[in-house]
């Protein structure tokens, strides 16, 4: 049996992104001044941003947005407070419920770590003009509020069913 182009596609689609996904996990480990540090925070660094972007959040719902199981945000979030990165604090509205919020130092390893990133991305665009880096932007912005809506929506049959799922990308933060 011959495979279809869309699937043909896909195949490609799934080993590029798993390719891709190699290269953001050795960005972790990278050398700097802070590497052994920032392997060490792993997918941590993933929590830190998503605390940045809300300011301060609920365990429970940092768990939802990063889609993980609580107890794995648990122990991410022990071993980032260990090493004083978070601290919990208190809920204005509800005392009885615990937020998480970065500590100044928290801060300031994101924005370090962040910086790193950011700088390695450039020297790998380096050789890429506007129109491709802006073509690039669009088509992953794309792909995010695709899988965003394909993820929320597996069971719908019909590309219009399929549409009506929640455009979510725009609330996923960036690193």
């Amino acid at each position: 049996m011959a495979s279809s182009p869309d699937s043909d596609a896909s195949r490609t689609l799934d080993e590029l992104l798993f390719r891709l996904g190699q290269s953001l996990r050795r960005l972790r480990v990278s050398s700097g001044e802070h590497a052994t540090f920032t392997y060490a925070i792993g997918a941590g660094f993933w929590q830190l941003v998503a605390i940045a972007h809300h300011g301060e959040i609920r365990v429970s719902d940092l768990a939802t947005q990063l889609n993980l199981d609580i107890s794995t945000v648990s122990r991410q979030l022990k071993a980032l407070a260990h090493r004083g990165l978070i601290e919990k604090v208190a809920d204005a509205e509800d005392a009885r419920v615990a937020k998480v919020r970065l500590t100044p130092s928290g801060k300031q390893v994101l924005e370090e770590l962040r910086a790193r990133r950011h700088a390695v991305l450039e020297r790998a665009l380096q050789n890429w003009g506007p129109d491709r880096r802006e073509m690039l932007l669009a088509l992953l912005a794309d792909l995010v509020r695709e899988l965003d809506v394909a993820s929320s929506c597996a069971n719908c049959g019909s590309d219009d069913e399929r549409t009506k799922g929640p455009q979510t990308a725009k609330d996923t933060p960036t690193s």
